[in-house]
């Protein structure tokens, strides 16, 4: 898929802009805050509804306004979409050529993006939450299935929370929430468990030829357990969610679910958060992102957008060079950077470049 056009209204320091994609590559260049990230944030938040950012909404819209609007036009392969949202007081509305959708759910998955920023590198080091969100963001866009038992699982967490702040507990109500929380719980882990296996499958060899090392692998930490029938997994989650009855009832909140869980980068056995230096976390990460787009087109016969943000600033030639074997034909790329130097000549003659100074942009050539 292409994004051919994008359009913003008062988005982040933009008051409007218009810009028309080449279906390859694109380089934006410019200073630091001029509103480079903004560009491929808003394109992340056009296909996700939200940004890969932990910001409020709120802070999407620029300052002194009442609303932010997003608008792409996105070329598959025999036809087009028009895709918008609407950020204001009153919430997000989202159309697709024109037509409102009533359901979030039904949005997303349509427009498909991988983005690598440093906020991806932050993912390695902050707390698990990140990295579910990381998780569910990105496996939302591979099924709308997912994206709906999510959305039911998180709904009856919330209503089992609440009722787990009452006073009198009854024990066999939270039985029959626990009956459909482990049928929800084991569909998430299973989405999650074939995501990792087919991004392993991908990964260490992305790895090995940019950095030279091989042994890179995520490793899923869950607390539902494993087993080949899926039966006896739903069986043995609701058995673990019935002996935490008591303690939950205590700790007034629900301590077992895929919300619990976490994954880690492993190269060869050891932890990359505690043993890698901030060079090798963004080869990691970046290595994640493409494995990611091999992945969706296999997934989906479509290539996925790829957003770089100031990627080569801190990759020597050589991974440069290596990196470049990875950047597809096939692939719509947008890469923006402070310098155009730092970027490979070769990637360069094949770009359309666009300059932006203070929220507007300019053609670069």
């Amino acid at each position: 898929m292409i994004i051919n056009k994008l359009k913003l209204t008062n988005y982040r320091n933009y008051d409007n802009l218009d810009i028309n994609l080449n279906e390859k590559l694109n380089i934006i260049i410019g200073k630091n805050a001029q509103g480079k990230t903004n560009i491929l944030e808003s394109i992340y938040v056009l296909a996700l509804t939200k940004s890969y950012m932990s910001v409020n909404d709120k802070n999407l819209v620029k300052f002194g306004c009442n609303y932010s609007i997003i608008e792409g036009e996105v070329k598959y392969h025999d036809y087009l979409k028009k895709f918008k949202i609407k950020i204001s007081d009153t919430g997000k509305h989202v159309l697709i050529n024109d037509k409102d959708i009533k359901k979030m759910s039904d949005y997303i998955s349509n427009l498909k993006v991988i983005i690598f920023s440093s906020e991806n590198i932050h993912m390695l080091k902050e707390g698990p939450g990140v990295r579910r969100k990381f998780l569910n963001m990105e496996i939302s866009q591979l099924s709308l299935k997912y994206v709906k038992i999510l959305m039911d699982y998180n709904n009856i967490i919330k209503q089992k929370n609440e009722y787990l702040k009452l006073n009198n507990i009854n024990m066999d109500y939270l039985s029959i929430l626990n009956n459909k929380i482990a049928q929800l719980s084991v569909e998430i882990f299973l989405f999650r468990k074939d995501f990792i296996e087919s991004i392993n499958k991908i990964l260490s060899d992305i790895f090995f030829e940019i950095m030279g090392i091989d042994g890179l692998k995520i490793k899923y930490i869950s607390n539902i357990d494993f087993y080949d029938n899926k039966e006896i997994m739903i069986d043995k989650c609701i058995e673990k969610l019935n002996r935490y009855n008591e303690k939950e009832s205590l700790y007034k909140i629900s301590l077992i679910g895929p919300h619990r869980d976490d994954f880690i980068f492993v190269l060869n056995d050891k932890n990359v958060s505690l043993h890698c230096s901030q060079g090798q976390l963004r080869s990691i990460v970046l290595s994640l992102k493409l494995a990611e787009v091999q992945l969706f087109s296999n997934k989906t016969g479509e290539s996925p957008i790829l957003l770089l943000d100031d990627i080569f600033s801190e990759l020597d030639s050589e991974k440069k060079n290596n990196l470049i074997r990875y950047i597809k034909d096939n692939v719509q790329i947008i890469i923006t950077t402070t310098d155009i130097n730092m970027i490979d000549e070769k990637l360069v003659k094949k770009a359309s470049v666009f300059i932006i100074n203070n929220g507007k942009i300019f053609p670069g050539k």
